[in-house]
């Protein structure tokens, strides 16, 4: 019986001492919504601290069985952040993708942290496909 006392505290001790970290916790979600034959997902961090670089991912899949073009801007993915002074500039039209079944694009932003308090990752998609996103909220210490 002793012995299976000791080997629980033993065991549970390894479990706390594995679960705590020094590392720093960025908390990060992803968001996703589908729209025709269309998904688009955005990774973000939801906690940031002022004067970090937030940086940002979005990822476009074609999910149809036939190809596609879209007409769009560049890059096809912008993101918009509350919590910076940061201004894109970007290409309205003149691009056309041709989406093959399974066709991934990756959009990548980075952002300079600058106001605290609870801010908004805005995505919007420059297509003829419309995909509309919620804003992500962000928590800036």
């Amino acid at each position: 019986m002793s012995n299976s006392i000791l080997m629980l505290v033993l065991v549970v001790s390894m479990i706390i001492a594995g679960c705590s970290s020094t590392e720093k916790n960025e908390d990060t979600v992803t968001e996703r919504v589908i729209a025709s034959d269309f998904v688009l997902e955005v990774t973000t961090p939801t906690v940031l601290d002022t004067g970090e670089a937030m940086k940002v991912k979005g990822t476009l899949k074609y999910t149809g069985s036939k190809s596609v073009e879209v007409f769009h801007g560049k890059p096809i993915i912008r993101f918009s952040f509350s919590g910076s002074d940061e201004e894109r500039n970007y290409a309205d039209v003149g691009y056309v993708t041709e989406f093959k079944s399974g066709q991934v694009v990756e959009v990548e932003d980075e952002f300079m942290v600058t106001k605290k308090g609870k801010q908004n990752l805005f995505v919007d998609m420059t297509a003829d496909v419309s995909i509309t996103m919620n804003p992500i909220g962000i928590l800036v210490k």
